[in-house]
């Protein structure tokens, strides 16, 4: 292992420069800068302990009667070692070697996080990501680390959790089709045994289940939402005179699929719930090839994780959720100034374009609970188009309009940067990772 800790004093001399401190009697700018000074040394003390455990695992040799200075010190491995010289928990401990690990496999994340770039966090977020990118190769997995390691040094963790799935699925599509049907085996709802007046609730249930189900459930917490009741007739017997197979679904099964049923059939009843100025659908995405193909990555809006196309087509037969396929040019519905208000089908297209989601980073307000927004103002002279609008939640809607958030487009898509105090970000794109270029 190289040296490390070149930028670690700066950092910590910069904080002990402001201490002590009262941080009631900062100013606003100082309080932003303060915080910002910890962050940074917390990233260096991170890669300094990450180096440390590091160089005391590569000294414990695990196999019997080997040199270990785990085993020297009292300890059977590396992670108890671990655990009795930092205080840490077990848990905690075994997650730093595990880490450790990981990072092996991935010198460019590895070298990020020693030198106090990233977090360990971020490190995490990539790790954990790329490595169920089966069947990529290492070329291939090296270019999508130096990606996350740029995006990393300036985003959160979540972010770049959120990135670091789609890159590797597109790496490896084969093992997100795989993991959705382990998905759809393992699924199940159940409900126990009442007691107090309540009965508890539990279930694991695959991502186009639950996308129904969040969207009828935020349908009825609308206060527009308006109840109504519809009786659906029970059909006949379908299996009558014909060799059907057995049903070999467990309780739990048919517990989860009679739960998406009933979900699916509220969110088609048209009018009956509102949500941001839209029925309750699911938008999923995919390209035009894929789908055709019956290969390839899904989107689903509001869900950092892809799916698969097979799961997205199904998803689409059954009903509350709306397919949106994005062609090369990926045009989509343009009213000009004859409408100030953006319409549905708009807002669906902005949601599938900017990941589904409010567009802040770090935000993760459902598209379908967001605001339609003019990034050019409509009073002065900016369309009602999807290239000039955006979704954002109430709050960052009022944030863009008065600072400190900033939105523009580029191109057809938006890019956002944040300024406060005279410190200002540099632009970046919102939700790079987009199938197809969405300009219209």
């Amino acid at each position: 292992m190289t040296c490390i800790g070149s930028t670690a004093a700066a950092a910590l001399t910069g904080l002990a420069a402001l201490l002590p401190v009262e941080p009631s009697a900062l100013s606003d700018q100082q309080v932003v800068d303060f915080l910002g000074r910890v962050s940074e040394v917390k990233r260096q003390v991170e890669a300094l302990e990450l180096a440390g455990a590091a160089e005391l695992n590569r000294r414990s040799d695990p196999t019997p009667g080997g040199d270990s200075l785990a085993k020297r010190l009292g300890h059977r491995t590396t992670a108890q070692a671990v655990e009795a010289m930092t205080g840490s928990s077990g848990k905690t401990a075994r997650k730093l070697v595990a880490d450790l690990e990981d990072l092996a496999k991935l010198p460019a994340v590895e070298a990020a996080v020693l030198d106090g770039r990233i977090g360990r966090e971020g490190a995490q977020a990539i790790a954990g990501e790329l490595k169920k990118a089966e069947g990529a190769s290492a070329g291939e997995v090296a270019g999508v680390e130096a990606k996350l390691v740029e995006l990393a040094v300036t985003a959160p963790a979540d972010r770049v959790r959120e990135e670091a799935q789609k890159l590797a699925a597109e790496l490896s599509p084969e093992t997100i089709e795989r993991r959705a049907q382990e998905a759809f085996e393992k699924r199940y709802f159940w409900i126990g045994k009442e007691q107090d007046g309540l009965a508890p609730v539990s279930g694991k249930l695959p991502v186009e289940y639950a996308a129904k189900v969040r969207m009828v459930l935020d349908g009825f917490a609308s206060p527009k939402r308006k109840v109504a009741f519809t009786e659906t007739a029970v059909g006949t017997d379908a299996g009558a005179g014909t060799d059907v197979p057995a049903d070999s679904r467990t309780i739990g099964q048919k517990y989860a699929d009679g739960l998406a049923e009933v979900f699916g059939a509220q969110a088609r009843i048209a009018d009956t719930l509102e949500v941001g100025g839209d029925h309750p659908t699911v938008w999923i995405s995919t390209t035009e090839a894929e789908l055709a193909a019956g290969k390839g990555l899904a989107f689903i809006s509001g869900a950092a994780e892809p799916t698969s196309v097979q799961v997205a087509r199904k998803a689409v037969c059954t009903g509350g959720l709306q397919e949106v396929v994005l062609t090369e040019t990926g045009a989509f519905l343009r009213l000009g100034r004859s409408k100030r208000a953006f319409s549905r089908r708009q807002r669906r297209a902005m949601a599938v374009r900017d990941g589904g989601a409010c567009i802040i980073p770090g935000c993760h307000v459902p598209g379908y609970r967001a605001e339609a927004h003019h990034v050019l103002s409509w009073f002065e002279g900016g369309a009602t188009d999807v290239d000039n609008g955006v979704l954002l939640c109430p709050f960052h809607h009022d944030e863009v309009e008065k600072g400190p958030w900033q939105v523009r487009m580029v191109d057809g898509r938006p890019w956002v940067r944040w300024s406060y105090g005279g410190r200002t970000t540099e632009w970046q794109p919102v939700n790079p990772n987009a199938p197809v270029p969405l300009s219209s």
